[in-house]
């Protein structure tokens, strides 16, 4: 049997996360859990690679972060909501 020693704790962050920008608020159900800083971060990152944000801080205005959420639901056949449901998520392909 192989024992393997466990990584020790960091509070290095995540890979992929940059803590220089603010955190999104993405509009969610309310019966969801708030999303991990990491994948708010990375739905920001692919709303903005299919241009549907122009940059990172244009997450920061609740209108235009909506408006990209039901621009990514139109082009995937889902009912436009703006709000970024599990469905919405799973299907953005991160």
């Amino acid at each position: 049997m192989l024992a393997t020693a466990a990584a020790p704790p960091t509070d290095a962050p995540a890979p992929g996360f940059d803590a220089g920008l603010p955190p999104v608020a993405l509009p969610q159900p309310r019966k969801d859990a708030p999303l991990d800083p990491v994948v708010a971060q990375a739905i920001v990152a692919r709303l903005v690679s299919l241009h549907l944000l122009d940059s990172v801080s244009d997450a920061a205005d609740p209108a235009k972060l909506a408006e990209a959420i039901k621009g990514f639901q139109a082009s995937i056949g889902s009912k436009p909501t703006g709000l970024l449901d599990r469905k919405t998520v799973s299907l953005m392909a991160l």
